[in-house]
């Protein structure tokens, strides 16, 4: 049962009491000074205290000093440096929010677990984490759940690697993106931009940077292929581990490509796979149909050079901006909705290049707008958390 109808529910009970007492007394032609105490106890009771309610309750905890603290995957790439700078620049809009936010500098879900639990000593009013992958963590996901519940919520992967297992999770609350129709979007654009006819029957090389079979990376990978087998059903694809850490990424595409001379088109499920491969282009003039996912320094340089046809992906700005917010309205008495906040999907060619530079220099301008919208009502609205998957 939500906070606001349990609140309903005993404001209704008290006045009823109420009632039945000043009834009770009428009926006794008055009564001991004791009935009459309690009476107008129960009376006083049943009126809500001012600012009482959910919707008062929220307003008299308006701009009370609170902690948040949010947990990313990791730090080291430029992702997790542009969602921490959305959540630290929701901290500096607020203006009286302690927020505190971590992540290993590499995929160390050991690590991360480790630095969500020295947070949780330190007693925050809510907490966001990204759970990666979500089945190392369902202890970690438990003990935050028993000190912080219910300003709790997960951002970047969702609570659950598969969509049948969320019902277990003690976290019901999803910010981010539907990653694997993010990637097929971004690869039904690539197909579109460069004219590729269904009869199509060169090589193509899809890179993950972690080896995993469900979860984020793995969505990713699905809605490539699913994206090629409906448009270029006879084209030969080829699917290998590119490697998380940005210079292992780099010697693994270069070894991957040098042992497939004729590939015809590649892309990656990571922001490392993208920043790889148009180095590579560029410094070994490979004629390959690139699309990227995520942002990279060289993104925009990338296509109008006409080195990457694609590229699509989400602000990691508004996603980290959006989930310090919840968390923050959380700890003030929101309620956290349970389910789906899609932050959106974005795609960028030649034709709107202009509005990535918008992105990358003035991302509170670029994204005024999806603020706007997410919280138009007070908390975003959410989708079935199922419509993440």
């Amino acid at each position: 049962m939500s906070k606001t109808k349990r609140n309903r529910g005993m404001t209704a009970l008290a006045i009823l009491l109420a009632l039945l007492l000043a009834v009770g007394v009428a009926a006794c032609g008055g009564g001991s000074s004791s009935s009459s105490s309690s009476a107008e106890s129960t009376e006083a009771a049943a009126e809500p205290e001012e600012g009482g309610g959910e919707e008062g309750g929220s307003e008299a905890e308006s701009g009370k000093h609170v902690s948040v603290a949010m947990e990313e995957i990791l730090t080291g790439v430029s992702f997790g440096q542009e969602l921490k700078e959305g959540a630290e620049a929701f901290a500096a809009e607020d203006g009286n929010v302690s927020l505190e936010v971590n992540g290993p500098p590499s995929t160390e879900p050991e690590v991360a677990q480790k630095q969500a639990t020295d947070m949780l000593s330190k007693q925050p009013d809510a907490f966001g984490f990204a759970p990666f992958p979500p089945e190392l963590w369902t202890r970690t996901a438990k003990t935050i759940w028993e000190q912080v519940g219910p300003n709790v919520l997960t951002f970047t992967e969702r609570p659950a690697s598969e969509k049948e297992q969320v019902s277990a999770s003690p976290v019901q609350t999803f910010v981010g993106v539907n990653d694997r129709e993010g990637a097929k979007q971004m690869m039904e654009k690539l197909i579109e931009v460069e004219k590729l006819p269904k009869s199509f029957t060169g090589e193509v090389i899809l890179g993950q940077c972690v080896a995993q079979e469900a979860g984020v990376l793995a969505q990713r990978t699905e809605g490539f292929v699913e994206a090629l087998s409906a448009n270029l059903p006879n084209a030969k694809v080829v699917k290998f581990t590119s490697e998380v850490e940005p210079q292992a990424n780099t010697e693994a595409w270069t070894t991957e490509l040098a042992a497939k001379p004729n590939v015809a088109l590649a892309t990656g499920t990571c922001n490392q796979d993208g920043e790889s491969l148009i180095k590579l282009k560029k410094e070994k003039g490979y004629k390959f149909i690139l699309g990227t996912m995520e942002l990279v320094p060289l993104t925009r340089s990338g296509i109008e050079e006409g080195l990457v046809a694609v590229n699509g992906g989400l602000s990691w700005w508004l996603e980290g901006y959006t989930a310090a917010r919840m968390l923050t309205e959380a700890a003030r008495g929101a309620e956290i909705p349970e389910g789906f906040v899609s932050v959106g999907l974005q795609s960028f060619t030649k034709e709107n290049v202009a509005a990535l530079k918008e992105m990358e220099t003035e991302p509170a301008k670029f994204n005024a707008g999806a603020i706007e919208e997410l919280f138009k009502n007070g908390m975003p609205e959410t989708q079935p958390i199922e419509e993440a998957f």
